[in-house]
């Protein structure tokens, strides 16, 4: 018998798929043949939609209440669904104002649809015999944990609730005492997980891409694949947690048969996206490298963006995640109308209305397969394919102590952009130096890397090692983004919560400077050595004097630098060591509240601080 799975990743903004969801959608619809459903949003939300659907179902079915004949119904639902859902939602009459005759059926209002609403104020919702709820960065916790919590008025009687992912690996004691769920720790490679009793290791299983498109929420990776090469890493930092989510270091993952699976079932994607922790230290490097590029991914490599309108019908004919593909469908309706001309665009509509697809709720994949003849060539027409490149990006970054002449010369075999390398400490500067110079002589000058900071380094050694890129940027002629990455303990009860952890060579203030600049540039420092000195100075001195810069003049830097700016630095520079050391008691903390601010004895330090409580 059939299950219904629900696969939930909590409401936070992420760039990446969830690739363990994606493999349980695979093993649960493919292996299991359950009936499997994703969802990304406000819980509530999709309690009301749930409900909604039930009651329609049930409605359609009986065809005496809700409208004369089930197409009646099926248009009704569609057009009104925004109307209705709010209706569940607040249970406000007034919303129920652009419903035709709804009122005026009391029986269907007092006994049907009322009864919607005050089934989701008891959280009394359509049930699920499976909840997987997946989790990311710690920093998440208190999301992950509302979501499992709430999770729970979904589950059946006698289901089971599954959590893991990186934060429930990494705080198991935590979720389980919050939750009451004991979460999987480590990944999904063993065929005892989640009790079953089958040989299958999900971890191996090709991702599910199709239920990207059940959910409105776009993943700005999602037209990328995202894989594996290895598992693991040999080091072991301090500041890292590759060992405790990937304990044994695997030489190599196959991918061809993956990547090929994706291909047929859901269109090639753009970009290869790599997750390795340290691919440069598998003994299978050779064999990886040929892999990649047997994928497609060899230096000039370009591939055909897929068919969409294709992809979704084919995968309709075949029934296969329905609900995924008639969304789908939809979209693309509504973006080729757009684009027809205005005639084109009226029957286009016409013909949508007729067949109930102008909304998904109203749409059927019968309605679907009748349009086609229609639809397929103007989607031919309107929608143009071209070739573009193909790039391999080893995302987690390369470790340039384990860059030699040999490794980067079979690196360059690829289409790889950037080349990511990290350069955490300041002592490796050395290494780092000598891992891109290798680079650019091997052609590659598309560069990037991870600039840890706010652990044991110091404020200075983070201006130098961006001051080493820019410098390395000009005298190669190359582009180096540098991506800053502020440290946090991610597993200490006092910050895992939150972000507020203060490095020891670090204050308060320091941290909030360097966040402003890092936001003004969208979180990345590129290459331009003008445009670096006015981000953070064209030395030591001047980068600290942006760091005890009031923070609005830093995000405003252009608006206040001729004026306030200048009336703040002059009576900052005024001080006398022990005013200046006195200022700093709440300059490095950032305390700059009015009661604190007018608290201050010394006139010359209180007009100071005034500065800081400036917001725009």
């Amino acid at each position: 018998m059939s299950r219904r799975v629900l696969l939930l990743e909590p409401n936070y903004k992420n760039k990446y798929p969830p690739q363990n969801l994606m493999k349980l959608a695979t093993y649960f619809r493919q292996v299991c043949k359950d009936d499997v459903r994703f969802y990304k949003g406000d819980l509530k939300t999709f309690g009301a939609q749930l409900l909604l659907e039930e009651f329609f179902k049930g409605e359609v079915d009986k065809q005496n209440l809700f409208a004369p004949d089930k197409n009646d119904a099926l248009e009704k639902f569609g057009r009104y669904e925004k109307d209705l859902l709010e209706f569940i939602r607040h249970g406000k009459i007034s919303f129920l104002d652009a419903v035709p005759n709804i009122r005026e059926d009391d029986f269907f209002y007092d006994f049907s649809l009322k009864n919607l609403h005050l089934r989701l104020k008891a959280e009394d919702f359509p049930k699920f015999d499976i909840i997987c709820v997946n989790s990311l960065f710690t920093f998440f916790f208190n999301e992950t944990i509302n979501t499992i919590n709430f999770a729970k008025n979904f589950l059946a009687a006698d289901g089971k609730i599954f959590v893991g992912g990186v934060a429930a690996t990494l705080l198991p004691k935590y979720f389980e005492e919050e939750t009451g769920i004991k979460p999987h720790v480590g990944l999904l490679d063993k065929p005892t997980d989640l009790g079953k009793s089958d040989d299958v290791i999900i971890d191996t299983l090709p991702p599910d891409y199709s239920i990207l498109d059940e959910v409105d929420y776009k993943y700005p990776a999602a037209d990328d694949y995202i894989t594996y090469t290895t598992r693991g890493c040999i080091r072991n930092c301090s500041f890292c947690a590759v060992t405790r989510l990937e304990p044994e270091f695997k030489d190599h993952v196959e991918i061809f048969k993956q990547i090929k699976y994706i291909q047929e079932n859901f269109g090639a994607r753009k970009n290869l996206l790599l997750m390795d922790n340290n691919v440069l230290a598998s003994k299978k490097f050779d064999e990886i490298i040929d892999e990649i590029k047997t994928c497609g991914f060899a230096k000039g490599a370009t591939y055909l963006p897929p068919d969409e309108y294709d992809v979704a019908f084919k995968n309709l004919r075949a029934g296969f995640n329905d609900r995924a593909y008639i969304k789908k469908m939809i979209e693309i309706y509504d973006v080729l109308e757009q684009r027809l001309p205005k005639d084109s665009a009226g029957e286009f509509y016409s013909r949508r209305e007729k067949n109930l697809l102008l909304t998904v709720s109203s749409a059927t994949k019968e309605k679907i397969f009748e349009m086609d003849e229609f639809v397929r060539p103007l989607y031919k027409r309107h929608f143009k394919r071209k070739r573009v490149t193909h790039y391999v990006d080893f995302n987690q970054g390369l470790d340039a102590r384990l860059l030699d002449e040999e490794k980067m010369s079979r690196l360059a075999e690829l289409n790889i952009r950037p080349m990511r390398i990290a350069f955490d400490h300041i002592e490796q500067r050395e290494i780092y130096e000598r891992a891109i110079r290798l680079a650019v002589q091997h052609g590659i000058k598309d560069l990037s890397n991870y600039l840890l900071y706010n652990y044991l380094d110091k404020p200075v050694d983070f201006y130098n090692r961006l001051r080493i890129n820019i410098e390395l940027c000009e005298e190669l002629d190359v582009a180096i983004y540098s991506f800053p990455m502020k440290y946090c303990p991610i597993d200490d009860p006092k910050y895992f919560r939150n972000r507020d952890y203060i490095g020891r060579h670090w204050n308060k203030k320091f941290i909030r400077a360097v966040q402003a600049i890092i936001n003004v540039t969208k979180g990345k420092i590129g290459r331009g050595k003008d445009f670096f000195e006015k981000a953070f100075g064209r030395n030591l001195d001047e980068f600290y004097d942006l760091l005890y810069m009031p923070e609005t003049f830093i995000i405003y830097r252009f608006k206040y630098e001729d004026n306030l700016t200048a009336a703040w630095r002059e009576k900052f520079l005024a001080l006398s060591d022990s005013e200046r050391a006195e200022a700093e008691k709440y300059i490095l903390p950032n305390r700059f509240s009015k009661a604190e601010v007018a608290g201050v004895e010394n006139e010359k330090v209180r007009e100071l601080l005034k500065f800081y409580q400036i917001r725009k």
